[in-house]
């Protein structure tokens, strides 16, 4: 963590309440987290300014985040995606929204996409344009299209909403980059899973570049307001995993424990999965 005073205070960026419970200090982030009574939205309070959080991401944060060790497994990663969004969309016109080091746009390619992708840290438009030869825009969705750009079949985010300053207005700008019709795929952090509850501050995802936390009913909710339709979300470890063998289950009586200790959290209305992917829909031309 890097200590430096946080001082943007704000209200609840989905549905605008200042009814916030201050729940505790993250111990990875040292941040106060906070949810919002209205919708259940969880996030820092306060919030770094625009400049604080462009510093989060040095050339130094994407060497840390994308070492060279774990380029197999997430190429593997990008072809299951693909392959079950290919299933949904077929293959055609592809924005990977926060590209980060290029690794999914590469894989993209290779598939027959024309994909570009867009990301507001110049060191990762930079390493993800080297990566994958795809062209590579800065800034964020609420910029204007690049000349030549037109909306695209599909549009990725990628662990990337929990970092964006506000990712409600971003979810809303989404609908200029897509096509009537296209997908919206995204993954991230589940605020009302098992882990997260019995963790508490202790929840790995309470780093300090993870700004906002969603449970799958305020992410519905944040989609649907920013005008996307068909919306499903899913488990992501089963997300392009059909027909894939699910792991057996550990054995010992810790790992006993462990499973009857997330079986009550999940009768107490929590979810099982940590993290969790949300597909849309821009409303095709004509539709309400």
């Amino acid at each position: 963590m890097s200590g430096e005073v946080w001082s943007l205070w704000v209200d609840c960026r989905l549905c605008g309440s200042r009814d916030l419970r201050v729940l505790f200090t993250a111990t990875r982030s040292g941040r106060q987290v906070v949810r919002c009574r209205g919708c259940g939205l969880v996030f820092y309070d306060p919030q770094p300014s625009p400049a604080q959080a462009a510093a989060l991401y040095s050339s130094d944060y994407f060497a840390r985040e994308y070492p060279a060790e774990t380029e197999e497994g997430q190429t593997r990663l990008a072809h299951r995606r693909l392959t079950r969004i290919e299933m949904e969309a077929g293959v055609g016109s592809l924005l990977d929204a926060g590209c980060g080091a290029g690794r999914f746009l590469a894989v993209a390619r290779t598939r027959g996409w024309k994909a570009a992708g867009l990301d507001v840290s110049p060191s990762a438009v930079q390493l993800a344009a080297t990566t994958s030869g795809a062209p590579v825009y800065e800034g964020d969705l609420g910029r204007p299209l690049p000349p030549g750009q037109a909306p695209v079949d599909v549009v990725t985010m990628w662990d990337t909403l929990e970092h964006l300053a506000n990712p409600v207005a971003a979810l809303a700008e989404t609908t200029r980059w897509l096509r009537p019709g296209g997908l919206l795929v995204i993954q991230t952090q589940n605020a009302n899973s098992v882990t997260a509850a019995w963790m508490g501050r202790r929840w790995e995802q309470f780093v300090e570049f993870h700004l906002y936390h969603f449970s799958p009913w305020a992410l519905r909710l944040a989609l649907e307001r920013a005008g996307l339709a068909a919306v499903r979300i899913e488990d992501a470890d089963q997300f392009g995993d059909a027909g894939r063998a699910s792991p057996s289950p550990a054995h010992g009586f810790r790992a006993v424990l462990g499973r009857l200790r997330d079986r009550a959290w999940v009768l107490a209305g929590h979810d099982a999965f940590n993290v969790m992917i949300a597909t849309a829909r821009r409303p095709a031309r004509g539709t309400a």
